[in-house]
């Protein structure tokens, strides 16, 4: 996935929400009507919660409400690893089904969910303002909260979550690879043949 930072199109007039699609892992779409206002979440958790050491990846996960008819709340986990340095990788875990009739929303691995690639900009820039032009578009939606807005071929899917929560996961990306300094971690060809080969294989 490959979004834009310049500003977005103009927001959608109550667009249909649909289940999480585009680049993902996660089987095709199906309809979830009409966008809902969730109520504030509280800032998220995780194991790399707090100050992390340089150089070190970050993880950690927010509530993030579904917008529909019927509300949903799931788990979004942020992971920031410096070895990909211009990346984020969004993910929605799956729920797993713990006995008969018995099945927990969050409770599956995150890798095994719906995962998105973001740039790390990209999620900077929208808990400020509006941002984005691609599958993923994001914007400050009051309340406390950021609007994510993930576009597919069925829709659009809306998801709120807690802004001071993104803020804090940027800010502990930040401790651990400022940006601007991106390009030190990466390993670039010596040569331009060298580029060129690797650029074949890609």
């Amino acid at each position: 996935m490959n979004p834009h930072t310049n500003p977005p199109a103009e927001q959608p007039a109550d667009p249909a929400g649909t289940a999480f699609t585009g680049r993902s892992t996660a089987p095709g779409a199906t309809p979830a009507p009409g966008p809902a206002t969730p109520a504030a979440a509280g800032p998220g958790t995780g194991p790399a919660a707090g100050h992390p050491r340089r150089g070190a990846p970050v993880e950690r996960s927010l509530p993030a409400h579904l917008a529909g008819p019927v509300p949903r709340t799931l788990r979004m986990v942020l992971r920031y690893d410096p070895g990909a340095p211009y990346e984020v990788s969004l993910s929605f875990p799956a729920p797993v089904v713990l006995a008969d009739g018995l099945e927990v929303e969050d409770g599956g691995r995150a890798e095994d969910g719906i995962v998105w690639t973001v740039a790390r900009e990209l999620l900077a820039e929208g808990v400020h303002e509006a941002a984005g032009l691609g599958d993923l578009r994001l914007r400050p939606a009051g309340a406390g909260l950021t609007r994510l807005e993930f576009y597919g071929d069925g829709g659009v899917a809306l998801v709120h979550t807690d802004t001071a929560g993104l803020a804090a996961f940027l800010a502990e990306a930040e401790e651990s690879l400022p940006a601007g300094e991106e390009h030190l971690r990466i390993d670039w060809p010596e040569t331009v043949e060298a580029l060129l080969r690797h650029a074949n294989r890609s």
